[in-house]
């Protein structure tokens, strides 16, 4: 304890339980200040408070706690908090705001250790450095996003001739920052979303390789720039989500699926091989493709209008699946009766329901 002496209160609470789902986040799980919390090893199920859920002493070195909070939580949960949640129809945001969630779905995707990447080129016989020149370093990924303070500069991580990028960065900041943004909520249909310990999921579906390929094609024969463009912004993922609430998710969808709504020159026709938008996303129609719609304000910059999208029961099952299989040890939820036929279906987990 004399070694803790030197730290104020918040700081040796932040050094002792440093949480990579953020509180701000959970608050918005919880039923009567509670989380249900799922422990995958240990078939349990507890009802705790998030202050001891998706947490681990010493997590984040201290620097990193504190430069989580400054750079990316503390304004992000402002934005959460004071607008995101509270809106049913469109979510406004500006150029600043816009940026702000991005860079927070950055930090989400590398703020949760995983070693897969890492344990399969170690099979390879790779070592410790080559590793990190292609995988990058836990903390140095987190980092880089934390010192990202314009587009312009995250996106410079999305260039694979980089001396300063890896194979993560590249690959799941350009998901990010060259995806469309869509809101979701399940209001209307009455059900909820789980939140794994990663704190999202990614899809690649039946055609994550072919839209690629497809779309280069088709650029390549009509010498369309607007298909070159989004061949560029194409990457494996379909898209991620991130639950930022019980019923609130926001979403990175592929550039291409704009490619299969009305009102955009259908040079790729999937839907002719019965490839509709449901069967590619697993979710939805393409009614749920609207992309944020920008708005050139006089004065003030671009304003992104994203109108929210509710979802059907089926469509949250299939997304809380998803999450599900993103879980690596918990999972946690509120209201057991809004969850109950996404973890049922699942078929794994049913103890979470005990």
């Amino acid at each position: 304890m004399e070694n803790l002496q030197k730290y104020s209160v918040y700081e040796v609470m932040n050094v002792v339980n440093s949480h990579y789902v953020p509180q701000f986040i959970l608050r918005h799980f919880c039923v009567d200040d509670k989380i249900q919390y799922c422990d995958i090893q240990r078939k349990s199920v507890e009802a705790r408070t998030t202050r001891t859920v998706f947490s681990e002493k010493g997590y984040y070195p201290d620097e990193l706690e504190h430069d989580l909070c400054i750079k990316v939580e503390s304004q992000f949960a402002n934005l959460l908090n004071n607008k995101l949640v509270s809106e049913r129809r469109k979510i406004v945001l500006s150029d600043g705001e816009m940026l702000l969630l991005k860079k927070y779905l950055m930090v989400s995707v590398f703020r949760y250790k995983t070693d897969e990447l890492d344990n399969d080129l170690t099979k390879h016989g790779l070592t410790r450095e080559e590793i990190e020149s292609i995988s990058g370093d836990f903390y140095g990924n987190i980092n880089k996003v934390l010192a990202c303070k314009t587009k312009e500069e995250a996106c410079s991580y999305c260039i694979p001739e980089s001396k300063n990028t890896n194979i993560n960065l590249f690959s799941y900041m350009k998901d990010i920052l060259y995806s469309d943004t869509l809101f979701v909520r399940t209001n209307n249909c009455k059900e909820d979303f789980i939140i794994p310990d990663r704190g999202w999921a990614s899809y690649e579906g039946p055609i994550h390789i072919e839209k690629l390929i497809a779309t280069l094609d088709a650029a390549m024969k009509s010498g369309d720039q607007t298909l070159f463009q989004i061949a560029r912004m194409i990457t494996p993922h379909d898209y991620s989500i991130f639950p930022l609430a019980h019923d609130l998710a926001v979403m990175t969808v592929s550039v291409f699926f704009k490619l299969l709504t009305d009102g955009v020159p259908k040079n790729i026709k999937f839907e002719e091989k019965g490839m509709t938008v449901s069967k590619a996303l697993g979710f939805g129609d393409r009614d749920i493709i609207k992309p944020p719609v920008p708005k050139k304000i006089v004065g003030m910059g671009t304003e992104y209008h994203c109108e929210i999208q509710q979802l059907s029961k089926r469509d949250v099952h299939f997304l809380n699946a998803l999450l599900l299989a993103n879980t690596d040890r918990y999972f946690a939820y509120g209201d057991k009766t809004k969850v109950e036929k996404s973890i049922k279906d699942y078929g794994k987990y049913d103890f979470a329901l005990s």
